[in-house]
């Protein structure tokens, strides 16, 4: 199973992302950085589905199954993300100066 402590910390990162990007003053796209904490958000998922108290064998492997899921969702939307928001910064184009 996941590791719990660490997928929280990553969930809570992943979601003030956008808030340090604000607050560093850099001009957020709306689009990668929402997906980034989109990505807090299915590992904040990840982590309820570890700690629900299940008894019954058949609902357990269940729980453990959507908690794997939404775990790779969660890197997946992270990379995508994060690659998308890379390519804008690297492909801006300079400002021309005038003199």
């Amino acid at each position: 199973m996941v590791m719990m402590y660490e997928t929280l910390m990553l969930a809570f990162i992943a979601l003030i992302a956008p808030l340090f990007g604000k607050l560093a003053g850099y001009e957020l796209r709306r689009k990668p950085f929402e997906l980034v904490a989109a990505s807090g958000l299915f590992f904040l998922l990840t982590v309820a589905f570890g700690v629900l108290p299940i008894q019954e064998a058949t609902m357990v492997s269940i729980w453990n199954f959507l908690g794997v899921v939404s775990y790779f969702i969660g890197w997946i939307a992270l990379f995508v993300g994060a690659i998308w928001e890379l390519v804008e910064v690297l492909t801006v184009p300079e400002a021309k100066e005038h003199t």
